[in-house]
């Protein structure tokens, strides 16, 4: 199956344009060279989160280091979430950004007005721990922000201009990689073992 804390914010390493190639396991299959600033901070258990946005004049990875599922994990929700950047080089996000801008004066126009996929993981490594797929997404809303942390900006702490999208999707479908992980991991073993049993008997039957 095809399919990706804090306020303290820079983007994820070298990992590239993720082609999630097999869900099974989660592991980065491949890795095309599109290179990202390397982290400069912390987040508890190395969690980061990355998204694949896929329009259709392109896919483009985003580091995201602020990511919430505002709605839809009820029935009657529609499918909203948000996720929060560092201003970086993602030219297709923003020209959606700008189009949904053009449009607001009309929701219909916004909504179908070249619709796009994300696919948003949250990995650990190389280890993809949780994932989300969402279906025919448009930007809601978008705002740019200077963080100040108070006075600590100004004491050596630094500063961190981010950007904040609100996002509404048509459809989502929640992924539990560690679950799979775990499945295949026991199928490996089952298969293993019995292929040994095989091997087991037909030496028996030489023998024989």
């Amino acid at each position: 199956m095809n399919i990706i804390k804090t306020t303290s914010i820079v983007a994820v390493s070298v990992i590239a344009t993720l082609v999630m190639a097999a869900i099974s396991g989660f592991q980065f299959t491949e890795i095309i060279a599109q290179e990202v600033t390397p982290p400069e901070y912390k987040t508890a258990e190395g969690v980061s989160i990355t998204a694949i946005f896929k329009f259709r004049e392109g896919e483009e990875l985003v580091p995201v280091q602020v990511f919430t599922q505002s709605k839809g994990f009820q029935r009657s929700q529609p499918f909203i979430f948000t996720i929060q950047k560092i201003v970086g080089n993602t030219p297709l996000l923003h020209t959606h950004a700008d189009e949904a801008f053009l449009f607001r004066n009309s929701e219909v126009q916004k909504q179908d007005w070249n619709p796009f996929d994300v696919e948003v993981i949250l990995n650990t490594g190389p280890y993809a721990k949780r994932a989300f797929t969402y279906s025919k997404c448009f930007v809601d809303d978008y705002k740019v922000a200077t963080l100040t942390d108070k006075e600590e900006g100004y004491f050596g702490k630094g500063f961190a201009t981010v950007e904040d999208y609100v996002l509404e999707c048509r459809a989502m479908t929640p992924h539990n990689p560690s679950r799979t992980a775990l499945e295949n991991a026991k199928n490996d073993v089952e298969a293993q073992t019995k292929s040994s049993l095989d091997y087991q008997l037909e030496q028996r039957q030489m023998i024989k």
